[in-house]
């Protein structure tokens, strides 16, 4: 299992459940905030991928998004070899403190704060269609997009809360307003370009110091929120969540003289991004992650005859065709075998059903093997020869009177005896008995009575059909004897 070990290099906080099986699915749950390089094992060819970002700072911060999709594992610098990806967990934002992953900034260190950085964002690169030198370019092909951080609450006032990330990436909220200050905007919603910061609270007292704006998103970073004048950290705005590009930071909130103020905005949401066979929604559970499920890719077999459920004539020649093909031009087929070659005929010996079982393995050692089923009938119908009787006559004065009937039969089968007196006037009833009979030679005693009747003195024709046990029927074989008394 060295790829195990592989995977688990470098991996902070990482549950792993592997199955016993190369090519059955396999799961890496990643969930400690920060970057990490992956190699997966030669065979991954397609990855499923499921990204959860972090959620702002506060009571009211945002929620990241939640991207599903699947992505291609392209091989690494050298032919067959591991493929490689990097793999990004967002961190939640705190009080004054931006989640990892590009969260925007709350709060002016050293100064304290009450406004909630933004969630970062959780990705997933992977190796890109362009290299250089057969180096990788890697690409984020998926994009968990971050919450935006709440903004502090004023005096009064409460604060802005951050927007949700997921589809469409939600605006945070604004802050409160007085008669003489007004509120304070939200930081918006990421969309192709960062989002727009919000603007800072105006007061026309001119007691009153109005609120800083917010910073707009820019390329994976949310923006970081507007600060407000009061230095023990009320009023200040959230930042924006991170993403492809980053939500607005909230505008801060207005402060007067005496101790008093508007709350700041929420941090907008930052952007998300899947293929197009990928879902954006929105989390509900605060907890980023990054969750991979991938199979080992595996060669194919393909059974084109015998095809299951087929029905073949015992004794027929048809011929068997398949054919193996490797998952992939650097892990070429090494050994594709089944209970005959390709081109051979298929064994019709067997009655009944028959198994047919092509595996394949290729140069990395990964096999995978196929089986049909077909079924063997007899259509063929028995055949009885040499039927000879020894002798000709049965003499009923003798101690033991009785013949002896011989015969050959082609394959084993019960064998019908009947007898008919033959008459001038009219046939007489049949008189019959069943023996088994076997393979090549056969014989049984013909005594002077059959079916607990005594044979009377005259001229009898004993007729012989074998049927076997597929319910075929011989033709009927005859002979005649004669049945005499030397004493009368």
């Amino acid at each position: 299992m060295r790829h195990r070990r592989a995977l688990l290099a470098g991996i902070a906080t990482c549950t792993v459940m592997l199955s016993a099986s190369a090519a059955a699915a396999e799961t890496l749950t990643y969930t400690t905030p920060g970057t990490t390089t992956a190699m997966l094992p030669v065979g991954v060819v397609s990855l499923h991928v499921v990204a959860v970002g972090g959620r702002g700072g506060g009571l009211a911060g945002g929620y990241g998004a939640v991207v599903a999709a699947d992505v291609r594992a392209d091989r690494g610098t050298a032919a067959g070899g591991p493929s490689e990806i990097h793999v990004t967990v967002a961190g939640n934002g705190a009080i004054g403190v931006a989640g990892a992953g590009g969260g925007g900034a709350a709060g002016f260190l050293p100064f304290p704060t009450l406004a909630g950085g933004g969630g970062g964002a959780s990705s997933v690169e992977a190796c890109g269609m362009i290299r250089v030198n057969d180096a990788c370019l890697f690409t984020r092909q998926i994009v968990a997009g971050g919450g935006g951080g709440a903004g502090a609450d004023g005096l009064p006032g409460r604060g802005g809360a951050g927007g949700s990330a997921g589809s469409t990436p939600a605006p945070g909220g604004v802050g409160s307003s007085t008669a003489t200050q007004t509120a304070a905007g939200a930081g918006a919603g990421a969309t192709t370009t960062g989002g727009a910061g919000g603007s800072g609270s105006v007061s026309s007292d001119p007691a009153c110091e109005g609120g800083e704006a917010g910073a707009s998103g820019t390329f994976q970073t949310g923006g970081a929120g507007g600060l407000s004048a009061d230095l023990a950290g009320h009023g200040d705005a959230g930042g924006g969540g991170g993403g492809t590009v980053g939500g607005g930071g909230g505008g801060g909130g207005a402060y007067c003289g005496d101790d008093t103020g508007t709350s700041g905005g929420g941090g907008g949401a930052g952007a998300s991004r899947a293929p197009t066979n990928g879902q954006i929604s929105t989390d509900t559970t605060g907890q980023p992650s990054v969750t991979i499920t991938y199979e080992m890719g595996h060669p194919s077999v393909t059974i084109l005859a015998p095809r299951e459920g087929a029905v073949y004539v015992q004794g027929s020649r048809d011929l068997v065709t398949y054919r193996c093909r490797p998952f992939s031009i650097s892990a070429p087929i090494v050994s594709c075998a089944g209970p005959v070659r390709s081109g051979a005929v298929i064994d019709t010996t067997t009655l009944g059903d028959n198994a047919f079982t092509v595996t394949a393995r290729d140069s990395l050692g990964f096999t995978f093997a196929s089986t049909v089923t077909y079924r063997v009938v007899d259509q063929t119908r028995p055949r009885i020869a040499r039927l000879r009787i020894v002798p000709r006559r049965i003499d009923l004065s003798s101690d033991e009177p009785s013949t002896t009937v011989r015969f050959r039969l082609s394959e084993p089968a019960s064998v019908s005896i009947v007898l008919h007196r033959v008459r001038m006037a009219a046939a007489s009833r049949a008189r019959a008995r069943v023996v088994s009979g076997v393979l090549g030679r056969n014989s049984f005693v013909l005594r002077a009575r059959l079916g607990g009747r005594p044979l009377r003195v005259g001229a009898y024709r004993l007729s012989l059909v074998a049927v076997d046990p597929s319910g075929n029927r011989s033709r009927p074989v005859t002979r005649r004897f004669r049945v005499v008394d030397s004493d009368a």
